[in-house]
């Protein structure tokens, strides 16, 4: 089922609940404040939705219509250059101002085991055109919460949508004990400012998740990488009692270990919510992909809204 409460005149939280899972949304930034099995909660956040606001690890909101970075801020497009706010040394990181995460959302309707909020937001930032957005959470009593996109614009533009989401399975506690399996065998190298320089192969390196494999055991865990998937767009998380599945209809996922998250505002109940206490499984295109030909990506088009869907499976061990 599914309950709405007011929390302002801005803002509400949508619970959905089914069996022994639940998951709450905020019409802010249309934010997955928690995805619980029997009370246990295995996602990082605030206490409140104005803890959320502004916060620099973009935690657990929709990012639109272009998550991840675009270098140099900037993209030709059909002859035209687009020039883009630099929010991320000389880079745009998630949308910048224009990122629908930072934007109030509006309850489009609800059933028994799902939620549709929809966003109006107008052309800024640089990118172009007016959109319109949809995002759909459903919750099976089997633990699958699936999010569907739908993002439409008067204009051509690139889309890249995800959610921000950071999972702790444990509940607390740092997640490098975490064991991490991606069906990856190629990632994209990055220079220093985190832009795609070229595809490498995972095997035999840090970046191999082929097997299950501890997030802390190679490069003290940090990483902040995009995933190529091969055969299945599939990855699976493991804590203690818990296991996550993810699957998706995009061609790569970036995992990020949290490394520079803030740890100046208190989590969830007081817990920590700082570096390395939640990772998170971003479904995407390639990063940058307006400026690399050879990369995947998407495009809205007037009168061809595009759409994606990504499933978070939850099962206790």
């Amino acid at each position: 089922m599914t309950e709405i409460r007011k929390i302002d005149d801005k803002v509400s939280e949508v619970f959905i609940h089914a069996g022994d899972y639940s998951a709450s949304v905020y019409t802010y930034g249309a934010i997955l404040h928690t995805f619980c099995h029997c009370g246990h909660d295995v996602l990082i956040g605030y206490d409140s939705y104005e803890a959320y606001i502004g916060n620099p690890g973009h935690i657990a909101e929709v990012v639109g219509p272009f998550a991840n970075r675009i270098a140099g801020a900037a993209f030709t497009m059909d002859g035209r250059a687009f020039v883009l706010e630099k929010n991320d040394g000389p880079n745009n990181l998630h949308s910048g101002s224009k990122n629908f995460g930072s934007k109030y959302w509006k309850i489009e309707k609800t059933d028994g085991f799902s939620v549709t909020l929809s966003l109006e937001s107008p052309e800024a930032g640089g990118f172009p055109g007016n959109h319109h957005a949809e995002v759909t959470y459903s919750l099976s009593s089997e633990g699958k919460l699936s999010i569907h996109y739908l993002i439409s614009s008067d204009e051509r533009c690139p889309v890249n949508v995800t959610n921000h989401a950071y999972f702790n399975l444990n509940g607390t506690g740092d997640i490098k004990g975490h064991r991490i399996m991606i069906d990856a065998p190629e990632y994209l190298e990055v220079d220093d400012s985190l832009i795609p320089v070229r595809k490498l192969r995972t095997e035999g390196t840090d970046f191999d998740f082929s097997s299950p494999c501890a997030i802390g055991e190679r490069r003290n865990g940090a990483y902040d990488h995009c995933f190529i998937f091969g055969n299945r767009a599939y990855a699976e998380a493991e804590g203690d009692d818990y296991r996550l599945v993810m699957t998706t209809d995009l061609p790569a996922v970036q995992l990020y270990t949290g490394e520079y998250l803030p740890d100046c505002i208190p989590g969830k109940g007081g817990r920590k919510a700082g570096p390395f206490t939640g990772f998170a499984l971003e479904t995407e295109f390639f990063p940058d992909f307006p400026n690399r030909p050879d990369f995947p990506g998407a495009y809205t088009e007037a009168g061809k809204p595009f759409e994606t869907e990504t499933v978070y499976h939850l099962m206790r061990k």
